[in-house]
């Protein structure tokens, strides 16, 4: 594999659109990212203009107005100011009576390192529309064109755009709605070209670190292949993987032609690392069919001035996690035995959360908006993620599927199906609409099923679907158990600080918090290191003294030790499998045993 300069999506011919941008950074290590828009052909006395509070596929408010600038406007032909007024937290309107031809200019401040957000430094500008590009509502159809202005001749640009031809760094979106789904790379990155499936494909990686591009590029070929054959085609002319190494920070942002991804600079050597990493591919890759077109139809037209509510979350986000353990296993990247240690450790973080007892899945969904990415030291008591449940509540129904039709059926065939009939034409379906396509596949009503596992947080039958395909769902307890007192700690500045305490613990019922400094165990200091340890000299139904800072008031309680919690949970074979048990699993994972 050679690196190569780059290779764009093809070209377009040049328009005269009636919105263009101009992008530069002449000072990359200000942070500060110099945008010009130009409204052409304008006929109404005031322009509203209205910037993004989110981006699709991250489901919060981000407020991204709050990072623009020294916002101007002024007549394109003779330079004259244009009288302005904010309107709200992020919408402006600009005084147009005396010209049809206006000109914005702004600074948005970009050093916030994510997949959702913009960054930029001396070695790069990454950004994404939404957080960097207006809002015209009268001109939402409109194409928009996009330039590019480098600080030094050898960066490049890496997007999804179509490039206009004749037009040096210059880029055509067809709507707004493309502009926010197509996030640019530009800098000295490294680009490698390959092809999968007669379709070009690139590999833009950025930052230093342990990536090796060869077989990194050779497993995305096997999940592109991997995943194609459950949709049955690839629906792009051109696709690209971003991925950003950095010192921390882990996810990844779809889209419909491209995702970006974030990844510990150090994280591709080890194989649990790298297994994770393609697990990130998959889930990305897998989201241009679930989400970016088969979506909810409350996701069907984006509202980017605020929240997009729907409780199907579980199935876009949901379902791929599921499949994201399934994927690189199915391409041959690792074997069951990973598979189903890595559905392990989903189902030890669920059954390890308190929350899963408070919050039904249908509404993690809706309340993504307040609760997923604004976590606090009670998020787990209070909530579960969709991501999470919605991969477990998915992997039943696969196996519900499976098991009732040996085989012949799987959330393979609700995927295609609803592929077929709401990706294509790229219609919303409601969440009636999917449950029909649920039950289509599985020739049974699933009415109680989903009822039950959607909007109530009756516990999940994890066991029972397991040991169908001659699986066993077992507790792993700690060689040396640990009574429990219900709380995590962690080192912070030098303190001890609690970082979370499980409601129904013994620190819960005696009134420790979240945030308190621990200090003491029996009256002997004791850190974050030490508090496992110094638990195993203690059975359950001991009591014990925690000295801690309340706000700054030294209290002390005491507890009444639980017995020791499950470590993690294992799947895997039970002693005899019947044939039908072995058949089953073998058609689910290609193997008679684990």
């Amino acid at each position: 594999m050679t690196e190569a300069t780059i290779t764009q999506p093809k070209k377009v011919e040049e328009t005269q659109a009636k919105l263009a941008y101009e992008v530069s950074f002449p000072e990359p290590q200000t942070h500060l990212f110099q945008v010009k828009l130009q409204v052409l052909g304008w006929e109404n006395d005031t322009l509203k203009i209205q910037f993004p509070v989110w981006t699709p596929g991250s489901y919060l408010v981000r407020e991204y107005a709050r990072h623009i600038q020294q916002l101007t406007a002024y007549n394109s032909e003779d330079n004259q100011p244009l009288s302005q007024e904010k309107q709200s937290k992020n919408t402006w309107l600009i005084n147009s009576e005396t010209t049809n031809s206006i000109t914005i200019e702004y600074q948005v401040y970009a050093n916030e390192l994510t997949v959702r957000t913009n960054h930029l430094d001396a070695t790069h500008g990454y950004f994404n529309g939404a957080a960097l590009f207006f809002d015209v509502p009268d001109l939402e159809n409109s194409p928009i064109e996009v330039k590019i202005v480098p600080p030094a001749a050898h960066w490049k640009v890496t997007t999804s755009l179509p490039s206009v031809e004749g037009k040096i760094n210059t880029y055509l979106a067809a709507d707004f709605d493309t502009l926010v789904d197509s996030p640019f790379e530009i800098g000295t990155h490294q680009v490698y070209d390959f092809q999968v499936l007669d379709k070009p494909h690139q590999l833009a990686i950025w930052g230093q670190g342990n990536a090796n591009p060869e077989p990194i590029i050779q497993d995305i070929k096997k999940i592109v292949v991997t995943e194609a054959k459950i949709y049955k085609e690839l629906p792009y002319d051109h696709y690209i993987f971003l991925l950003h190494q950095a010192g921390s920070g882990f996810g990844g942002l779809e889209h419909k032609n491209c995702c970006s991804l974030i990844y510990p600079r150090f994280g591709f050597r080890a194989t649990d690392k790298y297994n994770r990493f393609m697990q990130l591919v998959a889930h990305e890759f897998f989201h241009l069919w679930n989400i970016k077109r088969i979506r909810p139809k409350a996701l069907e037209a984006f509202d980017y001035s605020q929240e997009n509510y729907t409780t199907a979350l579980w199935f876009a986000e949901g379902t791929t996690s599921y499949y994201d353990a399934l994927i690189p296993m199915r391409a041959g990247i690792y074997n069951a035995r990973t598979c189903l240690d890595n559905l392990g450790k989903d189902i030890t973080r669920f059954l390890k959360t308190p929350g899963r007892k408070v919050q039904p899945l249908a509404e993690s969904s809706f309340d993504a908006w307040i609760k997923l990415y604004r976590r606090d030291g009670n998020s787990d008591n209070n909530q579960i993620s969709y991501y999470l449940k919605g991969e477990l509540v998915s992997l039943l129904l696969d196996l519900l599927i499976r098991s009732r039709h040996n085989n012949h059926r799987s959330m393979d065939d609700v995927l295609l199906a609803l592929w077929e009939q709401f990706g294509k034409p790229e219609i919303g379906y409601t969440d009636e609409q999917l449950k029909s396509v649920l039950e289509s596949v599985a020739e049974s009503d699933l009415t109680p099923f989903l009822e039950t596992y959607l909007y109530t947080t009756e516990e999940l039958p994890l066991a029972d679907y397991l040991q169908r395909f001659g699986l066993q769902l077992s507790s792993i307890e700690d060689d040396d158990p640990i009574p429990d007192l219900g709380l995590r700690v962690a080192t912070e500045n030098g303190a001890t600080k609690i970082k979370f305490v499980d409601a129904d613990s013994p620190a819960g019922l005696a009134g420790i918090d979240a945030g308190d400094e621990l200090l003491a165990m029996d009256g002997i200091r004791v850190n974050a290191e030490q508090l496992l340890d110094r638990s195993k000299d203690y059975q359950p139904g001991d009591t014990v003294q925690l000295t801690v800072f309340h706000q700054d008031e030294l209290l002390t309680h005491t507890l009444t030790f639980a017995p020791p919690q499950p470590d993690r949970y294992h799947i895997s074979s039970i002693e005899e499998p019947s044939e039908a048990q072995k058949e089953l699993l073998f058609g689910w994972l290609g193997v008679t045993t684990v």
